[in-house]
């Protein structure tokens, strides 16, 4: 059996939450199961942002072939840039939307 969460614990994680679900967070009920939920949110949440990061930009004219070498190149960049903390909108509400029955069988 795991130890039980310290206060300290409870908020953080109910602020982490937060970022993802909004005030509501503040009244669910925080386990060590909602832990785990939590790292896998957040590791959907990477995966997705990992993605993103090859999606081209929009076309703003001019030669197609200019913009795909640019369009790669920034890509690229994309990927190898220190983005650690930063997450696109998309990528955090579709993670979330997908997991909030996790969450809330995780406070049972």
């Amino acid at each position: 059996m795991s130890e039980p969460l310290t206060a300290s614990e409870v908020q953080d994680t109910k602020d982490i939450l937060q970022n993802f679900y909004g005030a509501q967070t503040q009244n669910w009920r925080i386990t060590v199961r909602t832990l785990e939920v939590l790292g896998r949110l957040i590791e959907k949440t990477r995966a997705c942002d990992s993605m993103m990061d090859l999606v081209p930009r929009p076309f703003g004219g001019g030669s197609v072939i200019k913009w795909g070498q640019k369009q790669i190149r920034q890509a690229v960049l994309r990927k190898l840039k220190d983005s650690s903390g930063k997450h696109y909108i998309a990528c955090m509400r579709a993670s979330a939307a997908s997991m909030r029955t996790d969450f809330y069988m995780a406070g049972l």
